[in-house]
């Protein structure tokens, strides 16, 4: 029952429903806020008084918050007496409407880039006029954000492969506009970070599994697979040619031009870490070219020293 918890329950209850937190600690600052409304806390180390509690409440719907491993007790409990499991993303997808502005979801994961990614990729959209704003793991909770009067232009969510791991799959549940994830090392089997994507889906290209979870995921018509690797790009890759980042996937004619972005040396001297920051870099400069920022734009952000 941490933020994101606690927004969970605060959106049930301004929805109308009666919800019953469970967890296996609180913050002394949260427990009173829930007595406010009236919300009942259930509060035990022992998975077993929670699933006892969880079994006798029997809620239409359980909504897990994202520290919360897959294989918990509750959550199997859950799903042995046929309760509905939602991740938080998912039920913050069903809710977004709920704001007259919808802003459109970037969804970002991988344990080593992931969260670089969303804020280096926040800086480049927000520099293009785009509001952007980071929030999920170790940021502000997505719902507080859905809540928020600003008219985003981008909401970069980041998931935890925990989450990405709980996402619903098969019933067309979210649409982000693009989803990324660049680390060579992702242990999600399965294609959920990608499915609904209605725009890009970016993937590592030459290391690792996201090839083959953009191949397994279920994406709207029209969408496009966009490799980021750091040889010659092929046609919509994103690369490097004697040692400057071109993008060969956002332009009309890709087949035989690239647009330049920046060079290596250019990032050095403005103090990034080469090669150990380029997957940081050019994930978050296909992010930004899937919202149309020009090259000029991106390359004034990251020179910046």
């Amino acid at each position: 029952m941490g933020d994101t918890g606690f927004a969970v329950i605060d959106t049930l209850v301004e929805l109308g429903s009666s919800p019953l937190a469970l967890a296996a600690e609180i913050s002394e600052l949260i427990l009173p806020i829930l007595e406010v409304l009236a919300v009942e806390p259930v509060i035990s180390p022992d998975p077993g008084a929670l699933e006892k509690k969880l079994l006798e409440f029997a809620p239409h719907i359980l909504v897990v918050s994202p520290g919360i491993p897959v294989d918990h007790p509750v959550v199997a409990a859950a799903r042995e007496a046929g309760i509905a499991i939602w991740s938080d993303i998912d039920f913050a997808w069903r809710v977004r409407d709920k704001h007259e502005h919808v802003s459109p979801w970037v969804l970002v994961s991988g344990a080593v880039h992931g969260r670089r990614v969303a804020e280096l990729a926040s800086r480049l959209l927000t520099a293009a006029q785009i509001p952007a704003f980071v929030v999920g793991h170790h940021s502000s909770p997505l719902l507080d954000a859905l809540r928020d009067p600003h008219d985003y232009g981008a909401l970069l969510v980041v998931a935890t492969e925990n989450q990405v791991e709980r996402l619903a799959r098969g019933e067309g549940p979210r649409s982000p506009a693009v989803a990324v994830c660049v680390d060579e090392a992702y242990p999600v089997n399965h294609g959920a970070l990608y499915d609904g994507v209605s725009v890009a889906c970016v993937y590592r290209k030459g290391a690792g599994n996201t090839m083959g979870l953009v191949e397994d995921a279920d994406v709207i018509e029209g969408a496009r697979a966009i490799g980021v690797g750091f040889d010659s790009p092929e046609k919509s890759d994103l690369g490097l040619v004697e040692g400057i980042i071109v993008d060969r996937a956002f332009l009309e004619d890709r087949a035989n031009h690239a647009l330049e972005v920046s060079t290596l040396d250019e990032l050095a001297e403005a103090g990034w870490t080469i090669p150990e920051d380029l997957p940081v870099v050019v994930g978050a400069v296909a992010v930004a070219r899937a919202f149309d920022v020009s090259p000029a734009v991106i390359a004034g952000v990251l020179t910046l020293p």
